[in-house]
């Protein structure tokens, strides 16, 4: 809300005085400094929480939470939700909240939200001296690709007389760069009398700086500086550069025109993996990937080629299932599916039985409902049992209504599929549908007593607690992000039906209905991998 207001103020600024004039006297309103809290970088349309969304919340408890959160969601549903809750502004909570405000700059920067965190960054001027923070809007900046920004958030930085060793590095790195050798020394001097020498980043800042050692160091990309230091001084990448590659680094050498390949093409997938890079720039950075190059490329270039060379062909559809069947995770086949969604619906036919159904599945894992029902009924025509496709009837009528006839008849056809061998998955699918609203009747009832479901991991039971404290209060963000950990790494689909019951309803109960659904399909999906 404050966003827009600014940016109203700003369009009445430029408007001619004649117009101002004929609207009569102008009422004005002093509108608050933006701080670390109620700065956003979505709006209420785009997803964002009310602004009361800590209202009654513990800073300490708060900022305890959001430093647990993980750096690589296995969790599509889950990633989404917490996205949505860190870019969301309002009324910072209770007591000392600047940990906390840390943590959720942290928390957006580990989860590689580039953009999104050095517009909000931007946003709050007066907070990008905290040098916590300034740190974290400098490695969006360099994974934007952005030096001048990144160098001017780590000159503002206040940092006292012990300065993290990542702004030191980064001042070294900001005048090697500019050809200031002398600066640049005396930065890594300071490091090294902080005790944070590092051989590797005074060899990189040196050839950054033009002036190479004997030996120079191999490319780093464990974090965005250490990329950025790795490009400009042009190190070439060692075995294995990748390994520990945060997210925002993996957004700096994907967005690197300058970037060794093929490492820029597996940071593209990687970086589209984990939800950072959106499925335009990531089809766009592969395509780039030279011809030439055919070797240690992630399997999603492979199949882009069949689909550019012979678009709504056998061969692309082949290639393309079979990069849906290699998808190691539910998280890896929902990314699959959301990067070839298009080019599925453009096929006129799948090219087998068993591609008829991973592409069904694939359309349900995309959310897209429409060409889900037109793919199933294709491949109902292709002679896929009905017990193969019943788990995909159960998730994408999780997609939508089921709390009235329909939901009642989505769980009857679940039950009717599932048959003696199956009973158990198919009573789990039943219940997750139950969950979401879908009517039990005493039929319904009776299916999940005589064949109670069975496996999966039971949610940490303190925060299971902490979940059911926040829905009785209505706490939608804490709320939120106690589900979030409660999945745990594997998302939802790791856990019990018990612990999963318990958390569909309670993102029900504080108003994620949307959240819920999205949940319950990645359980339902998952059940079938």
């Amino acid at each position: 809300m404050r966003n827009s207001l600014c940016a109203l103020a700003l369009l009445a600024s430029t408007l001619p005085f004649s117009a101002a004039a004929q609207s009569g006297p102008i009422e004005t309103e002093q509108l608050a400094e933006l701080n670390p809290w109620t700065v956003s970088a979505i709006t209420r349309a785009n997803g964002a929480f009310a602004p009361d969304l800590w209202r009654g919340a513990d800073a300490a408890f708060v900022a305890g939470l959001l430093d647990r959160l993980p750096a690589i969601y296995e969790s599509p549903a889950a990633q989404t939700l917490a996205r949505r809750l860190l870019l969301s502004g309002g009324e910072a909570p209770k007591g000392d909240a600047r940990a906390a405000a840390r943590n959720r700059f942290e928390a957006l920067g580990k989860m590689g939200a580039a953009d999104e965190l050095a517009t909000m960054a931007a946003g709050v001027a007066s907070s990008l001296a905290d040098p916590g923070i300034a740190q974290f809007a400098a490695q969006a900046e360099l994974a934007r690709g952005r030096r001048p920004e990144a160098c001017a958030r780590g000159r503002g930085a206040q940092a006292g007389e012990r300065p993290p060793p990542f702004i030191l590095r980064l001042r070294a790195y900001c005048a090697a760069a500019a050809g200031d050798r002398a600066a640049a020394d005396l930065a890594l001097e300071v490091a090294r009398t902080a005790g944070a020498a590092d051989a590797w980043y005074s060899g990189a800042v040196a050839a950054a700086g033009g002036a190479p050692g004997a030996r120079p160091p191999a490319a780093r990309y464990d974090n965005s500086l250490a990329t950025a230091l790795s490009l400009a001084a042009q190190l070439r990448p060692g075995p294995n550069p990748l390994a520990s590659a945060s997210t925002l680094s993996l957004l700096a050498l994907a967005r690197a025109e300058n970037a060794p390949q093929p490492q820029r093409a597996q940071a593209a997938a990687m970086a589209y993996r984990r939800g950072a890079l959106g499925a335009a720039e990531a089809r766009t950075i592969l395509r780039a990937t030279p011809a030439e190059i055919a070797s240690a490329l992630p399997p999603f270039v492979a199949a882009l080629r069949q689909v550019e060379t012979a678009p709504g062909s056998l061969a692309a559809a082949s290639a393309i299932a079979a990069v849906l069947r290699q998808a190691a995770s539910p998280a890896d086949f929902i990314a699959a599916s959301q990067f070839f969604k298009d080019d599925i619906a453009g096929f006129q036919n799948a090219p087998d039985q068993a591609g008829a159904l991973v592409f069904a599945r694939a359309a349900v894992a995309a959310g897209d409902r429409v060409l889900a029902q037109r793919l199933m009924s294709s491949a109902r025509q292709a002679g896929v049992a009905e017990a193969s496709l019943a788990p995909l009837d159960a998730a994408l009528a999780a997609l939508g209504d089921i709390s009235g006839e329909a939901g009642g008849a989505a769980l009857h056809r679940r039950m009717d599929a599932g048959g003696a061998s199956l009973a158990r998955a198919a009573a789990r699918d039943v219940a997750i549908l139950s969950a979401l609203g879908a009517p039990a009747d005493g039929a319904v009832q009776a299916y999940l007593v005589a064949n109670p479901p069975q496996g999966g991991a039971r949610a940490d039971a303190g925060l299971m607690l902490a979940l059911a404290s926040a829905v009785e209060r209505r706490a939608s963000a804490e709320a939120a992000l106690l589900a979030v950990l409660a999945c745990g790494e594997g998302g939802p689909a790791r856990l019990d039906i018990d612990s999963l019951d318990r958390i569909i309803r309670a993102l029900r109960a504080v108003g994620l209905e949307q959240d819920a659904r999205r949940f319950a399909s990645e359980a339902l999906l998952a059940g079938m991998g």
